[in-house]
């Protein structure tokens, strides 16, 4: 595939994971080198996915004082990280038109399953939607919009997302009534049920 820009390139991939429901980051590139010039054209570029590479668990301290002992050598606890070691990457490179053109690419995740449902929690795509959200007020707040009216109808539809994912789809009120039989086995108190008449 050829793209006629890296930005071009950059949104194509960052659609991609987030169609996927994985986060990715630009993993390394080189730029062209010109004599006497200081490099600032790209000649190629590596995406790869934010759980691609090795997990490292250790919190390092080179020579802090931790807990008033030194902090070489001493055995510390382990940390938790992204890292599992996926391969998905992409590799872009520069060709003679100063088009891009993808050299490699690995789509195929290991090690971890992506939720393209939950992508708008990724932190990349978070930001996007956060920088959606301040464009909008903006434009409100130019077009004479009070910012109360501003703040009200985002919270309306903040509410009319929440409804919608609390209503009960069919089925779901017999499934819960049958966990609540199952737990009230082991423990009588854990819910009551009470059968009412259409008289009271």
């Amino acid at each position: 595939m050829v793209f006629l820009t890296l930005d071009d390139l950059d949104n194509f991939f960052r659609r991609y994971a987030k169609q996927q429901g994985f986060g990715i980051v630009k993993a390394g590139g080189a730029y062209k080198q010109e004599k006497g010039k200081t490099p600032n054209e790209r000649r190629n570029c590596t995406w790869k996915c934010e759980s691609g590479g090795k997990p490292d668990g250790r919190i390092r301290a080179s020579s802090r004082l931790l807990n008033g002992v030194s902090g070489k050598g001493v055995k510390m606890a382990n940390r938790k990280t992204k890292k599992v070691g996926c391969p998905v990457m992409l590799h872009a490179k520069v060709i003679k038109d100063g088009k891009w053109k993808i050299r490699n690419v690995v789509l195929q995740q290991q090690n971890h399953e992506p939720v393209p449902s939950i992508s708008k929690y990724i932190s990349m795509f978070h930001r996007e939607d956060l920088n959606a959200v301040r464009r909008r007020l903006f434009q409100h707040h130019d077009e004479g919009v009070f910012i109360p009216q501003i703040h009200s109808a985002l919270a309306a539809e903040r509410n009319v997302d929440k409804e919608k994912r609390l209503k009960m789809m069919e089925g779901d009120a017999n499934a819960m009534a049958a966990y609540f039989h199952h737990m009230s086995t082991d423990n009588q108190n854990f819910f009551h049920l009470h059968r009412l008449d259409d008289d009271e």
